[in-house]
């Protein structure tokens, strides 16, 4: 096993780093990541086992304050109040709390922080006691740790569905729209125009691509304006309630709500996208997923594009390690392996053509074929 670097080491690295940094513009993300994993092994490298017990431990409480802040309206104020802020008096007086509860964080996601607090914190809370009474054996989409916590035999995303949780569904479209700002785009670093649009069939009743999954239709959206000369229909499946809040799709695309369990409606289009979708669900409920796309490409024609984090054999970043339990804790989710994508998906009847990454332990787009 290879020793970890000495802090000299590590020192030195993020010296280098620095000093490769342009004068002027944002930095590219390769670089960025590099810097935060630099800075990330600094910190470790420089915490005392005390501080490392005490950063696990109190995290939680981090989000709890963030959650009473959400419940006081206090980043509203802060958004009113520009990049000046408010003092810790003025935001007393506006609310009404005593001093002491005023201390928080300045950055955050609002709809990000009500779910996972609100909706997902409570079954990280049990999911200690049920993988010891279960003896460690992988959750299922069906019995895990999800539905320990609200005593229920619905899946996660069948449970969230539920006329009680319709603000945390609201909050969840927004999260999921959310989370890519300021993330780097897929069609960054896929060849859609070559390996999709130069392929497909330009008649106008053909179908280009079929959004599996695709919530409120922001990646169709996305798509058209990148390609805005892009001919054939665009279509967004998803469940009837998300599909109520995606509306008319303004042009854009077709909304069609479809339940990706039941077989696939719409036959041989020339790419099937499906994004931020499988790593929801065990290998089981996948394969079905999976199947039923295959069941509706055209040989020689039809891709299937998966777009899904791919975990490095070794050394998986702090973030993917979290969404991983996210996953498992949900719905018996995973985030996966190549060797483990590739299992799955010859399991369906499909073959991984080929794999684009921006970098490695981030997401990829996996471009299958039938076999």
């Amino acid at each position: 096993m290879d020793s970890q670097p000495s802090l000299k080491a590590i020192v030195e690295q993020v010296s280098q780093a620095g000093s490769d940094l342009p004068a002027e513009g944002a930095l590219q993300p390769e670089a960025r990541i590099h810097l935060q994993n630099l800075v990330k092994q600094l910190g470790f490298a420089l915490e005392t086992p005390l501080d490392t017990l005490n950063r696990l431990v109190f995290a939680p409480f981090q989000q709890a304050v963030v959650r009473i802040a959400i419940n006081l309206g206090l980043f509203e104020y802060l958004l009113e109040a520009g990049p000046d802020g408010k003092t810790s008096d003025e935001l007393t007086t506006k609310t009404g709390v005593d001093p002491i509860l005023m201390s928080t964080y300045p950055f955050f996601h609002e709809p990000q922080w009500k779910i996972r607090y609100d909706f997902v914190g409570p079954v990280f809370q049990k999911m200690p006691e049920f993988l010891a009474k279960e003896k460690y054996r992988y959750p299922s989409a069906y019995h895990g740790p999800f539905q320990a916590t609200y005593d229920t035999e619905m899946s996660g995303y069948d449970y969230i569905m539920e006329p009680r949780w319709t603000d945390t569904l609201s909050d969840c479209n927004l999260f999921m729209k959310g989370r890519r700002e300021g993330a780097v785009s897929w069609l960054e670093f896929y060849p859609f125009a070559d390996h999709i649009l130069a392929e497909a069939d330009t008649k106008p009743d053909a179908v280009t691509v079929v959004d599996v999954g695709g919530g409120l239709g922001h990646g169709l959206t996305e798509l058209k304006e990148k390609f805005p000369e892009m001919k054939g229909r665009l279509i967004l499946q998803d469940l009837p309630k998300t599909i109520e809040h995606a509306g008319s799709g303004e042009g854009i695309f077709e909304p069609m709500a479809h339940n990706f369990f039941t077989p696939q409606p719409v036959q041989g289009p020339k790419a099937y996208l499906i994004r931020q979708v499988l790593h929801d669900w065990p290998d089981k409920e996948c394969k079905v997923i999976l199947q039923h796309l295959a069941a509706a490409m055209r040989r020689g024609y039809s891709k299937l594009l998966v777009n899904e984090i791919i975990i490095p054999e070794v050394g998986a970043s702090d973030f993917i390690i979290a969404c991983d339990l996210v996953m498992m804790g949900l719905g018996g989710g995973m985030e996966r392996t190549k060797s483990h994508w590739s299992s799955l998906l010859e399991s369906a009847g499909l073959r991984i053509e080929k794999v684009w990454t921006l970098n490695e332990g981030t997401e990829s787009v996996m471009e299958a074929v039938l076999i």
